[in-house]
């Protein structure tokens, strides 16, 4: 057997990443629910949207972007997946924090958090976040950046590659909601077949603090959003 690289998982910051997510794995109980929506409508609004944002906000918009800002009142709708446990206590967080997963070369896997999302609009979300992605992959992001999370999205659906996965809960939240890639499939609306595009969106939260009706409840929930995005973001 020829080994061609060797790492320690002792070292920083891979040390801190396997330290976070075996402790998370092994206290809290993972469920995961998996559903496959249609996106077509955040497609169209991504479209639209574009050129407004860059031309008031200097910013990219991203999928990324507009799903963190449904997902901001999904939460809203659904707040016990708004918390953080403490001890033997679930506390429900009114300010929806949401911590995006980074991988960064310098820093590993990496969550920074964009405050008070359902309170911004898009183009407000579109820029700290693109902001907060720069600053990881340039190692520069502030002990600030990392902390005071209150739910995790994963999106690797950029990759192309993965439809669904099972993700592990970002201490000391409750939930997380991993996003995969967008692909056009057949679907049938209204008796017709119609090529649309689609995405696995996979919630994995605490049993101990959450029940599964609960987070079908929220997918439901994220569901009728996708369907009217128009009407959830609002003026950019």
């Amino acid at each position: 057997m020829k080994v061609v690289k060797t790492f320690s998982l002792k070292t920083w910051p891979r040390a801190t990443i396997a330290e976070r997510l075996s402790k998370s794995y092994s206290e809290r109980v993972h469920v995961t629910l998996h559903a496959e929506f249609d996106v077509g409508y955040v497609r169209d609004l991504k479209v639209r949207l574009e050129p407004i944002v860059k031309e008031k906000y200097n910013t990219r918009l991203t999928y990324t972007a507009i799903f963190t800002k449904l997902v901001s009142h999904v939460l809203r709708n659904h707040i016990i997946f708004n918390s953080v446990i403490e001890g033997d206590e679930v506390k429900v967080i009114d300010d929806i924090n949401i911590s995006i997963a980074v991988q960064s070369e310098k820093l590993g896997l990496v969550t920074p958090v964009i405050r008070n999302v359902d309170l911004k609009n898009l183009g407000e979300v579109s820029k700290e976040l693109n902001d907060l992605v720069s600053k990881a992959r340039e190692g520069k992001l502030s002990i600030k950046d990392l902390t005071g999370g209150t739910f995790t999205i994963s999106n690797i659906g950029m990759l192309g590659s993965v439809d669904g996965f099972t993700q592990i809960i970002n201490p000391p939240q409750v939930a997380i909601l991993g996003i995969g890639r967008i692909i056009d499939k057949p679907v049938v609306i209204n008796g017709e077949v119609r090529v649309r595009p689609t995405c696995t969106f996979s919630l994995t939260f605490d049993h101990r603090a959450i029940d599964g009706y609960h987070g079908a409840e929220f997918l439901a929930t994220l569901k009728s959003f996708l369907e009217t995005p128009e009407k959830v973001v609002g003026e950019v």
